[in-house]
């Protein structure tokens, strides 16, 4: 199926803001219960709709997310720094307050086709990664699973993912080049998944394919900026 093509033909669903759950500096993980349940795989992302927005603003952003289909709630991890205005209409909800959620398609495919993979987040991009890890660990996939989370910290979800995965590592930018270059040599024949802003995909896909990878899994965070 073409991963572009919505995986459910659904109309607008409603979800009821349960909890703001503030992580670290301007990142906050929201926490939603759906008034129906949500037909979606690990690592889709959602079109999400706020509702009464200025005329001028776009209402409607993609949102990656961060829990897994079993879960009670639906989880979305947000960096909230640019304090757009739609980021703005995010921190003003209150538990209770309603948004629209349509469209849920993915980027990157899933489960894997193999059971080495590794996973490189820069930022926020570790949403659909705990997404996959969560899915994994309920379904008991036979995965051996490396995590690269790229920043300077503090990371988010990162308790939680270091016992997830079966490595979890953090670097900074001026490591990981060499990082890298180690985990590609540990792990040629490996699926790899890589998330974040859309330079740092396009850099970390390009290095991947240059070193040989040929099976790549991308989702470029396109940002809320407006």
């Amino acid at each position: 199926m073409d991963r572009e093509q919505p995986l459910a033909d659904m109309p607008e669903e409603k979800l009821a803001l349960v909890e703001r759950r503030h992580e670290y500096g301007d990142v906050y993980t929201y926490l939603f219960k759906p008034a129906h349940p949500i037909p979606y795989e690990a690592g889709q992302y959602g079109h999400v709709r706020l509702y009464d927005m200025p005329a001028e603003v776009k209402p409607v952003h993609e949102l990656s997310f961060a829990s897994a289909p079993h879960e009670e709630l639906i989880w979305f991890g947000i960096d909230s720094r640019s304090k757009s205005p739609y980021q703005q209409k995010l921190l003003s909800l209150v538990p209770g307050d309603e948004i629209g959620l349509f469209k849920v398609k993915r980027h990157m495919l899933w489960p894997p086709q193999g059971s080495d993979v590794v996973m490189i987040a820069g930022g926020v991009g570790i949403t659909p990664m705990r997404s996959f890890l969560v899915d994994a660990a309920h379904k008991k996939l036979p995965l051996t699973t490396t995590v690269m989370h790229i920043g300077r910290g503090p990371f988010l979800y990162g308790d939680e993912l270091s016992k997830l995965a079966t490595k979890y590592q953090t670097v900074g930018r001026e490591d990981l080049s060499e990082t890298l270059a180690a985990v590609v040599q540990e792990h040629p024949d490996a699926v790899y998944y890589v998330a974040g802003s859309p330079s740092l995909v396009e850099t970390l896909a390009d290095t991947l394919a240059h070193a040989g990878i040929t099976r790549i899994e991308s989702d470029a965070f396109k940002g809320l900026l407006d």
